[in-house]
């Protein structure tokens, strides 16, 4: 979609007079196109269409309100979404600000974002939240599948540069991961035959501090509900629990406490919270070093996603941690 007809359907579907559309980079989804867009009076906006995923993204923190989440904009019909030849466009209020990542977490921060994370999962799951969201599976099938195609792949022992890099990281800690592999396979098996799972709530998904945003009146507020799901709490909390995610931004057992400070007592499933931990192992090696051995990818792709490698098999990343 070009900035100009895009600028038309902003205007026929949302009465949104657009001053300036600027290209936004970055994102997990391949799919998707994100603009910044100022309307006339000079509010931003940030602007999608995507040809992929489900509007669960809209839908939650459209439940969630305002203070937690920026909110949707409806379009004139009063829907959440409109569908532009086969892509769904969305307008999102804009969040000026810095990442949890760059500005930092002291406990004050850690206390909102844990009354943030308690908000989400008490919203109640609605006719339409379950019509939009989908629900936990327990089947990591999917991910495990990419996980063996690359592994065997790298049995050929690339030639190009970047091939070659990927296999010195992958090889030393391929028993360590077929390990994770084998134990999430078991743990999804036995998890979707439990009774008593806790009650599926509104997740994220992925509340990692890269996507928790620091407002310019230092108020947290949650961005990218793209994976939303209905799950255990255990989906969420995992990205605190057991030293976080991101290995550059492990969690202490003191912000920890903080955070359960504003979220209140939960007894974590070890299960559960282990296979959360798999499911991610499984998903954070597998999708860049796929990348990393595609021809059509670009030197720059290879090396971003290189790192993404290099961040899970390092000392405190998350092969660790799910070990």
């Amino acid at each position: 979609m070009t900035p100009e007809r895009l600028s038309a359907r902003l205007a026929e579907l949302y009465g949104l007079t657009v001053a300036e559309a600027q290209p936004v980079n970055g994102g997990a989804d391949n799919a998707a196109r994100l603009y910044r867009v100022t309307d006339a009076g000079g509010r931003a906006f940030a602007v999608k269409s995507t040809a992929s995923g489900s509007p669960a993204g809209l839908v939650v923190p459209a439940a969630l309100g305002g203070r937690y989440a920026p909110q949707p904009r409806r379009t004139s019909a009063g829907e959440l979404w409109a569908d532009v030849d086969g892509l769904r466009l969305s307008v999102v209020d804009w969040v000026d600000g810095d990442t949890a990542l760059e500005s930092g977490m002291d406990r004050a921060r850690w206390n909102a974002y844990g009354r943030l994370i308690a908000a989400l999962h008490a919203v109640p799951p609605d006719d339409t939240l379950r019509r939009w969201v989908p629900r936990e599976d327990f089947e990591p099938g999917r991910w495990a599948a990419l996980f063996d195609r690359v592994d065997a792949e790298l049995d050929g022992l690339p030639r190009d540069a970047h091939g070659k890099r990927l296999a010195a990281m992958w090889l030393p800690h391929r028993d360590a991961l077929r390990a994770v592999r084998e134990r999430t396979i078991r743990l999804g098996a036995k998890l979707r035959q439990r009774a008593g799972l806790p009650a599926a709530v509104p997740c994220h998904a992925d509340p990692h501090l890269g996507n928790l945003m620091v407002t310019s009146a230092g108020e947290v507020v949650l961005i990218d509900f793209d994976d939303a799901v209905l799950a255990p709490p255990e989906r969420d909390l995992m990205f605190v629990l057991g030293g976080g995610v991101i290995a550059a931004a492990s969690v202490t057992g003191e912000q920890q406490r903080w955070f359960a400070e504003g979220y209140g007592h939960h007894d974590p499933d070890p299960d559960l919270l282990a296979y959360y931990r798999g499911v991610r192992v499984l998903e954070d090696v597998a999708e860049p070093a796929r990348l990393v051995l595609d021809p059509g990818s670009t030197p720059d792709e290879r090396e971003t996603n290189l790192g993404y490698v290099a961040d899970v098999l390092s000392p405190r990343g998350l092969l660790g941690q799910a070990r």
